[in-house]
């Protein structure tokens, strides 16, 4: 995956959308020129529900180039504190069943002639 700084933010919205990107529950403020309410929903509203920055602005009385500004900071505030961060893929994670090391995370698979039946 690319560097989260430098990705556009439409590419960075379809990775949050396909959890390939954490996204914060609770949405931290940090641009100064804008309310914490519409930089909540402006956010919100981008990055979860595809709203685009010209609808957004219109919803809200802005220019679509002030609510790119909001998100755009946004962004790059928040990879740099560490709120939005790539998702390693699950096979980085787990590691095979048939490793037997002591550090594997999921236990041998169980050999076939010591399970039994239940009836």
């Amino acid at each position: 995956m690319t560097e989260l700084s430098t990705m556009r933010l439409t590419k960075l919205r379809s990775a949050i959308q396909a959890n390939e990107v954490s996204f914060p529950s609770q949405v931290p403020v940090f641009v100064k020129h804008a309310t914490p309410t519409l930089q909540r929903y402006v956010v919100q509203l981008y990055f979860l529900q595809s709203w685009s920055c010209a609808k957004i602005a219109k919803r809200y009385g802005a220019t679509r180039f002030y609510v790119w500004q909001i998100i755009n900071e946004w962004k790059r505030h928040a990879v740099s504190m560490g709120y939005v961060q790539a998702i390693p893929p699950l096979e980085t994670l787990v590691r095979r069943p048939d490793t037997t090391s002591a550090g594997s995370f999921l236990p041998p698979p169980v050999p076939a002639a010591s399970v039994r039946a239940v009836a």
